[in-house]
C-alpha cells in the first residue's frame, strides 16, 4: 500500500506532557486537579514540571483550552512504517470498550492493512504477569503487596510514597512483559508499538531499562489518527483475527480486580485482605494509611477511576458502562486457551526505586510567605483550595520552590483589590458617603469630612445630622434610580454637585459630593459682570441716540437756510438775465 509522509513538530523525548503556550489563559485548572502539583505558573503560564510529573494525563482531559497536550509518536510509527522491517502491535484489552463489535473484529485487518506484520493483544503478557505476581505473593505471604501494572501508581508511589516501593511486586506490566515476550519471538530488530488509553504508559516506555523492548505508545486517538492519515475506513475492511490469543481471563485486565481475577485470587468486595481499588484520592489515602507492620494485604491498584476503559486519552463516544459490559462480554464469552506455542520464559523481574521529588521547607520560610499574603494569622488560612492546592501551607511551599506565585491566592487577590479600591476611595477629591438602610452613616471619606468639617466620630449617626436626607429616602422607594442635583449648603459655603445611588445586595446606599462652589461663584461673578456690562451697554446707546438726534436736527437747520440763500442766489441771476 501507499505509505503516508508524516512531518509533526515533536517535543523533548523524554517530556510526555507539555504545555501549548499558544493555547495557555491562565486559568489554573490544571493546577487545581493536577494530583501531584508538578504545575509551574509562571507569568501567568502553566508549565509542567518534568521531574515531579508522572503522566497520569488528568490536565490533558481537563484543560478546557486544550492547552495541555500529550507527546505524538505518530510521526514515529508512520517512519517505521515506512522501512522494510517488522513493526509488531500490543494492543490494550481496553480497546474493545470505545469499539463496537463489528469494528472489533475489523481492527486486525485495519492494523494489517497500515503495515503492522505482527498483531497481537496486550492481554497475552497480561496473564503472565497475572500469574508472576500470584507466585511473588505466595513466597513471600507476610507483607502487602501492591499490583504493578498500573504505570501512574508505580510513578506516583516512586516520587511521593517511597516508604511504599518494598510493597511494589517487582513485576514488570503486562505491556512490558508482552514486548520482551514479542522481541525473545521475532528478534530484536522487531519494532513494537502499543496501543492503548494511557498517557503514563509514554512515560513508562521512557525508562532506559525498557527502551530496548517498547519502541513507541500510540493512545487510542493517535490510532485513529493514523487510520485517517492513510484513508482507511473499517466499514471496508474485512473481519479477521488477531495472530493468536491470550488465555483465560486476561482480557479482564483494564477493570477494577482484573488482575486478581486473571491470578485466581478473590475480587469479594468485601474482602479485607485482597482489594482492587480505582481513583487517585482513594488510592492516596489506602496508602497513606497502610500498617507494613501489621496488615497483610494484596492491593490491585488503577489511577483512573473504574480503571483503564477511564483512561485520560481513552475515546469517550461510550458512558462508562457500556465501556465496562463491552470488555465484560469480550473477556468471558469464550474462556480461551492459548492456540500458539507455549509463552516463553522471559524475565519479567523489575526492581522499582525511589525518584523521590519531595522537598523539605523550612517553617521561617513558610512564615514568610504567609506575611507576603497576609496569613500571618491562622485565621486567614482559609486552605479553601481555589490556588489548586490542597491548603496554604502547599501554595505556600510551592512559591517558595518558585513554581507558584502568590497572586494564584484567591483571597489575597480580594484583600490587594480591597485595598485598592480603599486606597482610590480616600485619595478621591470628592466627598463619599455610605449609609446603611436606616440612613445611618456607615464611612465616610476624607474629602467628605473636609468638605463637611466632620470627623469619623459621625459614624452611626443619621445623615440628616449633616444634609438633608431627601434624597436617600427617593432611593428607598426607587433603588434602582440615580440621583442627581446641584444643592448650595450655605452653612458650609459650599456648593456641591451631588449623585445618590443605592446598592441593593448590601442595602447600602452612596453620596458623591462634587465640590463646585468655585465654579459656582465664577459663574455668579461672570454673571453680575455681564449685567453691569448690559447696563452700560444701554447708556452708551441712551447717549449715542441722543447725539445723533442733535446732530440730525443742527444739520436740519443748516440745510434750510441754506436752501433759502441758494434760492436767493437763483433769483439774482434771472433778473440780470
Amino acid at each position: 500500500m501507499m505509505k503516508t509522509e508524516v512531518k509533526m513538530k515533536t517535543t523533548i523525548k523524554s517530556q510526555v506532557v507539555y504545555t501549548n503556550p499558544a493555547k495557555c489563559r491562565d486559568c489554573y485548572r490544571c493546577v487545581r486537579v493536577c494530583p501531584v502539583n508538578a504545575i509551574k505558573i509562571k507569568d501567568g503560564q502553566a508549565n509542567v514540571i518534568i521531574e515531579k510529573c508522572i503522566a497520569c494525563g488528568i490536565c490533558v482531559n481537563e484543560c478546557p483550552q486544550g492547552a495541555k497536550q500529550y507527546r505524538s509518536d505518530v510521526e514515529k510509527v508512520t517512519n517505521y512504517l515506512n522501512q522494510n522491517i517488522e513493526v509488531a502491535i500490543s494492543l490494550a484489552p481496553s480497546f474493545v470498550s470505545i469499539y463496537d463489535e463489528w469494528e472489533q473484529k475489523r481492527i486486525p485487518s485495519a492494523l494489517r492493512e497500515l503495515g503492522f506484520s505482527i498483531i497481537e493483544e496486550t492481554a497475552i503478557g497480561a496473564y503472565y504477569v497475572a500469574q508472576e505476581s500470584l507466585k511473588k505473593i505466595k513466597e513471600n505471604p507476610n507483607k502487602s503487596h501492591i499490583s504493578s501494572s498500573c504505570s501512574a501508581v508505580v510513578e506516583y508511589i516512586e516520587k511521593y510514597v517511597p516508604e511504599r516501593i518494598s510493597n511494589i511486586l517487582e513485576v514488570n506490566s503486562p505491556m512490558m512483559a508482552h514486548a520482551k515476550m514479542l522481541k525473545q519471538k521475532w528478534g530484536r530488530e522487531v519494532k513494537v508499538v502499543f496501543i492503548g488509553p494511557c498517557t503514563a504508559k509514554k512515560l513508562e516506555a521512557n525508562r532506559s531499562e525498557n527502551r530496548p523492548f517498547i519502541d513507541a505508545v500510540l493512545s487510542f486517538e493517535e490510532f485513529d489518527q493514523l487510520l485517517k492519515l492513510n484513508h482507511i475506513n473499517l466499514g471496508e475492511c474485512e473481519e479477521s483475527s488477531f495472530d493468536r490469543d491470550p488465555i483465560e481471563n486476561a482480557r479482564l485486565f483494564p477493570l477494577e480486580g482484573g488482575l486478581l481475577k486473571t491470578a485466581n485470587l478473590s475480587t469479594d468486595m468485601l474482602s479485607q485482605d485482597i482489594i482492587a481499588v480505582s481513583g487517585f484520592k482513594e488510592i492516596k489515602e489506602l496508602l497513606e494509611n497502610m500498617n507494613s507492620s501489621s496488615e497483610r494485604m494484596v492491593i490491585e491498584p488503577l489511577f483512573c477511576k473504574s480503571g483503564c476503559i477511564n483512561g485520560p486519552v481513552i475515546i469517550k463516544n461510550k458512558n462508562i458502562y457500556e465501556r465496562r459490559r463491552n470488555v465484560i462480554e469480550f473477556g468471558t464469552k469464550k474462556p480461551n486457551k492459548s492456540t500458539s506455542e507455549e509463552i516463553p520464559d522471559i524475565d519479567t523481574h523489575f526492581k522499582y526505586q525511589s525518584i523521590e521529588s519531595v522537598k523539605e521547607f523550612k517553617e521561617e520560610d513558610i512564615q514568610k510567605i504567609f506575611e507576603i499574603s497576609g496569613k500571618s494569622n491562622p485565621e486567614n488560612q482559609l486552605n479553601c483550595g481555589a490556588c489548586g492546592y490542597e491548603n496554604c501551607r502547599e501554595n505556600a511551599k510551592a512559591v517558595i520552590e518558585g513554581i507558584a506565585e502568590a497572586e494564584m491566592c484567591m483571597p489575597y487577590m480580594r484583600r490587594l483589590a480591597e485595598q485598592k479600591n480603599d486606597t482610590i476611595v480616600n485619595t478621591a477629591p470628592n466627598g463619599i458617603v455610605i449609609l446603611d438602610e436606616k440612613l445611618q452613616i456607615i464611612s465616610i471619606n476624607p474629602s467628605f469630612k473636609k468638605m463637611f468639617s466632620c470627623s469619623d466620630a459621625i459614624a452611626g449617626k443619621p445623615i440628616s445630622y449633616l444634609i438633608d436626607q431627601d434624597p436617600f429616602e427617593k432611593l428607598i422607594a426607587k433603588p434602582e434610580e440615580v440621583i442627581k442635583k446641584v444643592v448650595r449648603y450655605n452653612s458650609y459655603n459650599l456648593v456641591c454637585h451631588q449623585i445618590h445611588y443605592a446598592l441593593p445586595e448590601e442595602k447600602h446606599f452612596v453620596g458623591v459630593f462634587v465640590d463646585i462652589t468655585n465654579v459656582h461663584l465664577n459663574e455668579f461673578k461672570l454673571n453680575k459682570i455681564k449685567q453691569e456690562t448690559v447696563v452700560q451697554a444701554q447708556e452708551l446707546m441712551e447717549h449715542q441716540i441722543s447725539m445723533a438726534q442733535q446732530i440730525a436736527k443742527f444739520l436740519g437747520e443748516n440745510s434750510a437756510k441754506g436752501e433759502m440763500l441758494m434760492k436767493k442766489l437763483i433769483d439774482v441771476i434771472e433778473e440780470d438775465n
